[in-house]
This record gives C-alpha cells, structure tokens and sequence, in this order.
C-alpha cells in the first residue's frame, strides 16, 4: 500500500493550514510584504551607507541605528495595552504611518539646518521607532487572535518568511538603485546624493500597506479579555507570573542582541573593512534573506515534530556556531557565508520564540507578554546598535563579533535551562 513520504505529508498540512487563513490575516501578510521590502531590503542595505557618504564613522552610526530602537523599549508594554483598548489593527496602522513618516524624513537630513544635520537623524529614525511596538507588538496580538491552533504556526512562519522574501528582492534593488541614481544626477557613488534619493523612493512603499491596513477588520476578542480582567478579584499585575516574563525577555534580549549585533554591521564590516563594493553588499543581502525564506516556512513542520521550545534551542545554537568565523577569519567572503547561516538559524527562530512565548501564558497574558517581548527586543537591538559602534572603534570587528558569539550562546543556554523547567502557565483557550 502506497504511504506518502513526511515531506509530502508535511506539504499538504502546510496547504491545508493556508486554507484557514482568514482575509484578515493574509490583509497582515501583504503588509509585511510591503514593509519588508523597504525595513528588510533597501533601507537594511544602504541606510549605514548613506551614513558613510556623510561623513559619520561606525560609532555615530550605531547612535542612528540605536534610536530607532529606542521606542521599542518604553512603548512596548504600554502598545499591547493600547490595543487590547482601542483595537490592534488601529495601532497597526499607526505604526505603518510612523514608519512612512520617519523613513521618508531621514534621507532629507542633508538639508537640515547647518549643526542640525546630526540631530535630524537621530530624530527621524526616533520617529520610526514608534512604528516598531506599534506594528510589532500588536500584529503578535492580532495574528493570535485571527488565527486558531491548526493555523497558528504557519501564520507566523509566513510573516517571517515573506519579511525577508520582499527585503530580498528590497535588497536587489538596494543594491542597484544609486547606480542608476548615480548615473542620472552625474555623480559617483562616493556621493550621497543617489543613496538620498534610493531611500526616499523605497519610503513610499509604507503608503499602500496603510491602506491595506485599513480594509482590515477590528479585533473583538480582547475586549472579552478586558471583561475577564475588570472581574478578577486581584488586580491583573498582582497575578502575573512576573518571573516567567522576565525569563523569556532577557532570553529575547540575549537571542536579539547576537543578531543585531551581525544584521547591523555587516554592511559597514563588508565596506569599511574590506572595501566590498555596494553591488555585491546588496546581492549578499539579498541572498541572504531569500536563503531565511525557507527557513521560516520549514519551522511548522519541524515544531510539529519536536515543538517550538527544542526548535528554538537548535537554531539559536545554531546561530552562535555561524558567528565564531566572524571574529576569527578576515575573508569577505567566508563572512558573507557565515552570514547567510547565521541568518538562516535566525530566522529559524523568530516564528518559534514567538509562538512559544504566547502559548505559554493564558490568553489573559498575551498582550503582556507580547509588549515584554518587544521591549527585550528593544533593549537587544538598541544595546548592539549604541553599543557595538563604540566596541567596533574600540577594539575592533573581530574582537566584537566574538562578543556577539558570546551573548549569543549564554541567551541559548538560558531557554535550555528555562524550558527544561515545568511551567505553571500553559496555553489555554479561554477566547
């Protein structure tokens, strides 16, 4: 009797679980397409850049990169209150529209007032940072709430997925476009000016995701949440499992403070360090995020068959494997390599962590611990970014990118040491 392989097995499951998704939910998904091909690709590649075209050194860069962080760690828990309030998909929108407003201001920098050119941005990238709790925290909220157990896995693995598909293509383009700039205005690519105008087209891009947006439908079910929480005999905060949130942020902050240490200076390492041209930075980075793709769409399957915790725990050892070349070989090449793998396992775990660290708390929780999240990712992002620009002047890529390892392999001995430990809280469907 014939028997169909796992890996068909698997591909059906996958397609019968796309078949669950609502309208709303694939309404989310185009957005992420929309964003990523501007956060992800073009503005991933040439942001730092455009930076060394000013004139600023690796130290200022990380202060730039640094502040569009900084929201994500004070606006992060208050932005999963303000949406179990007033509706996740309105947050939503609100963080798309930062996101277009402080992306469209930053490549105007130039024209800021003499002295103020500096200041110009840190503000703007200030102001993209509002969109990242706003879209972030609340679209955890939003895709938990529009999508059910069957589905739930495949739904994040998607978002994680055409994240990076659309900053792959967002990456290509990256890569060509002050070229083509470049030739149009009669400069080199030594000037600012086509990186200028590179990133004010990609800004665009946030104007159809917030009209998708729109055509979404509000979230109900958190205001039965509210109902649940105005009934309890104790205030919320006083019932928390307080330990269990902080355990799995600072396993978040360690998890992102790896990554973000690689994703955000690599291109400077490649250009700064080795002189890679901008063609070849943009087509590393575009490769890479088309390798995460199927990464991501991979994690159901395997969290199915060994859950979201041991996943988790594989791929962040996994990352902190890939980063060791990093700090000990000087070959652009074996680093554009190690950088693809590191991002690959990275991906692995996005979808995974997120999943995990919801299901592990009653739906009560899910807006806490999602704005928790966001906040030690925050912290994670903004402590490589401001960080590692002072370490790199310091001491060096290499000795940085051990650093890095280093944090990287500690946040994955912590999950180890918290997922081999019963927890009080399970998941429980209470919506």
């Amino acid at each position: 009797m014939y028997r169909p392989s796992k890996t068909i097995l698997s591909a059906r499951a996958y397609y019968h679980a796309l078949q669950q998704l609502n309208r709303d939910v694939r309404i989310y998904l185009l957005t992420a397409v929309l964003c990523g091909f501007t956060l992800s690709g073009v503005y991933s590649v040439l942001l730092n850049l455009y930076l060394l075209r000013l004139g600023y050194d690796p130290s200022f860069i990380g202060t730039v990169n640094a502040a569009g962080q900084a929201a994500f760690i004070f606006l992060s828990i208050p932005a999963g209150a303000m949406g179990q309030r007033w509706g996740t998909r309105r947050l939503i929108i609100a963080g798309i529209a930062s996101y277009f407003v402080g992306y469209a201001l930053l490549p105007l920098a130039e024209f800021a007032p003499a002295g103020w050119q500096a200041s110009w941005l840190i503000g703007a990238n200030l102001i993209t940072s509002f969109g990242g709790p706003l879209y972030w925290t609340n679209g955890n909220l939003f895709m938990m709430e529009k999508t059910s157990s069957v589905e739930r896995n495949h739904a994040f693995s998607l978002r994680t997925a055409f994240f990076p598909l659309a900053g792959f293509v967002g990456s290509l383009a990256g890569g060509v476009l002050p070229g083509r700039f470049a030739h149009l205005l009669g400069v080199t690519l030594d000037d600012p000016a086509p990186y200028r105008f590179s990133l004010l087209l990609a800004s665009l891009l946030f104007l159809p995701a917030l009209w998708a947006m729109t055509r979404a439908s509000d979230t109900v079910a958190q205001k039965r949440v509210r109902e649940v929480e105005k009934t309890a005999v104790s205030p919320p905060w006083k019932t928390a499992p307080l330990a269990l949130f902080i355990t799995l942020g600072v396993v978040m902050f360690l998890r992102t403070a790896g990554e973000s240490a690689a994703r955000s200076f690599f291109n400077v390492y490649l250009d700064d360090f080795f002189h890679v041209p901008t063609v070849q930075i943009g087509t590393v980075a575009a490769i890479t995020l088309l390798l995460t793709v199927p990464a991501a769409l991979l994690t159901p399957a395997l969290a199915s068959r060994w859950g979201n915790g041991r996943v988790f725990l594989v791929a962040i050892i996994g990352m902190g494997i890939c980063m060791l070349p990093l700090a000990f070989v000087s070959n652009w090449l074996v680093a554009a390599l190690c950088y693809m793998c590191l991002m690959v396992f990275a991906a692995a775990t996005q979808p995974t962590i997120y999943v995990y660290r919801l299901e592990v708390v009653t739906a009560v929780w899910w807006a806490l611990m999602s704005g928790v999240g966001g906040t030690f990712h925050g912290l994670g992002q903004a402590t490589a970014t401001f960080g590692g620009g002072r370490l790199i002047t310091a001491v060096g890529y290499h000795n940085f990118f051990l650093l890095a390892t280093v944090v990287t392999f500690t946040g994955a001995l912590g999950f180890w040491l918290f997922d081999r430990t019963p927890q009080r809280e399970v998941v429980h469907e209470v919506l």
